[in-house]
């Protein structure tokens, strides 16, 4: 059904002169905060060795905690050559383009497939056991809020959701006071930080002001910013512990505060100053 799919939209591509790339978390980043974010182009352009060595690449991102890949895009006119300047060990830097026929299933089709160790394989070595899943009915965005409890984005998808004004985010946030949660997933240095959010703005003012400046003012967060450059919060992650009737009291919500960090131990052995 899949290569029935990819022919029907270009009868010029085959398994032998198609490449895919199945892009996955690289130490650095996942291709979903990156895809999410807008700049996947541009991210996968940037190669260790010329691995795109054919006529067509189709462009797969890993959807976190599954065996399942979501489609970036179909590429074509593929020139590779060395960077001016080397990227995180990347020294190829690949001019292509974007082939328009797949358009209307980029960010909708999800394949299924096991990956082997290998990123970059040609279709005709994964064929037979990659499987076309679903078709989502719109492109995958970070989507409308999940709900108070199931609210666990990392900071590319807050300032996505900040920059777009997702409106049912900001109409949630904006309408309760309460307890946060940053995780710090920095490997080696996982730590957690709990701050508290009041006011008339509620969680949402609080939280914009994290998607514009990763920090929030907080002095230990603040610390991280100064030892490792401009993404020190490239792996931070948001979620709520408990929310409150905007109203409520300054003196008590942080009481609410205090208690989740001792809950937590942040002040011992995470990023709480106090």
């Amino acid at each position: 059904m899949l290569m029935q799919l990819l022919t029907a939209l270009m009868p010029s591509i085959t398994p032998q002169n198609t490449k895919v790339h199945l892009a996955q978390h690289n130490g650095e980043e996942h291709p979903m905060d990156v895809y999410l974010a807008g700049d996947f182009d541009e991210w996968q352009s940037w190669q260790s060795q010329k691995n795109f060595e054919c006529e067509y690449v189709i462009g797969l991102v890993e959807i976190p905690g599954t065996k399942k890949w979501l489609l970036a895009g179909v590429y074509d006119s593929l020139k590779a050559t060395k960077a001016p300047g080397q990227k995180e060990s990347r020294s190829y830097v690949y001019e292509y383009r974007r082939v328009p026929e797949f358009a209307e299933l980029e960010g909708r089709l999800v394949l299924a497939y096991t990956k082997p160790r290998a990123n970059y394989l040609f279709l005709a070595t994964c064929l037979k056991s990659m499987v076309v899943s679903s078709i989502y009915e719109k492109p995958l965005t970070v989507g409308t809020f999940p709900g108070f409890k199931e609210v666990d984005i990392s900071h590319i998808e807050l300032q996505i959701i900040v920059e777009q004004g997702l409106e049912s985010w900001q109409t949630a946030l904006s309408s309760i006071a309460g307890v946060y949660l940053i995780s710090d997933n920095t490997e080696g240095e996982q730590q957690l930080y709990v701050g508290s959010a009041t006011g008339m703005g509620g969680l949402w003012d609080r939280w914009v002001t994290y998607s514009k400046n990763g920090h929030g003012g907080n002095v230990r967060i603040s610390d991280l910013k100064k030892r490792r450059g401009e993404d020190f919060a490239q792996h931070f992650r948001f979620s709520i512990l408990e929310i409150a009737d905007k109203h409520t009291g300054k003196e008590e919500m942080q009481q609410k505060e205090m208690h989740w960090k001792r809950r937590l131990l942040t002040r011992d052995s995470g990023l709480n100053g106090n």
